[in-house]
């Protein structure tokens, strides 16, 4: 009996997975936003010790909205509001105890555009590459030019709601260190009229 009630679902999820609606995305436009936290690594991100103090940034959640316009049924435009926090966190060692003796937040907040690939436009979970240029401003301090690059994946529960699940890269070009993080999220995307 367990055996027929997991094929049965799994038949089930193929059939959601699978199953196309030939929904066009070309001339819709979408609104969305999402939520997700980010993993960074280059140099911004090292872990650097001097003497019994050491010192590192953290990234952590993260969230945006966008506007997305479908040129094709494969290609759209998306331009998004994205904002990343980060800790900066130094701890330090003393005769008498070991402590966490700063821990200071900041963020930055970054403008992009992007270009997306929408692998299999016809089906009802339809995979993704994306790409595009960034502005990205760090607290109050001058903003810096960087790219981001992706994938990710848009299932839609019906012609105008879909769920969307990804992940892309950052890198924020800067004169002294290799700013680089790895941003995971999951959102709602709201197609607006219809087809």
């Amino acid at each position: 009996m367990k055996k027929y009630i997991a094929i049965s679902i799994m038949l089930v999820f193929l059939t959601l997975v699978s199953s196309a609606f030939a929904i066009d995305q070309s001339g819709r436009i979408a609104v969305g936003g999402y939520g997700g936290y980010s993993f960074g690594f280059g140099d911004v991100f090292k872990k650097y010790e001097e003497g019994d103090f050491s010192y590192q940034n953290k990234a952590g959640f993260c969230y945006g909205g966008k506007i997305k316009y479908g040129l094709t049924p494969n290609l759209a435009l998306v331009g998004a509001v994205d904002y990343q926090a980060v800790k900066f966190v130094t701890e330090g060692y003393g005769d008498i105890f070991w402590d966490v003796l700063a821990t200071e937040d900041w963020h930055w907040t970054g403008i992009l555009l992007n270009l997306v690939c929408v692998i299999s436009p016809e089906a009802k979970s339809s995979p993704y590459l994306t790409a595009g240029a960034g502005y990205y401003f760090p607290n109050e301090d001058d903003g810096k030019s960087g790219f981001n690059a992706g994938l990710g994946m848009e299932h839609f529960f019906q012609d105008n709601l879909a769920v969307d699940v990804g992940a892309r890269i950052h890198v924020i070009f800067t004169e002294v260190m290799n700013t680089t993080y790895l941003q995971t999220y999951i959102g709602l995307n709201f197609y607006l009229g219809g087809k």
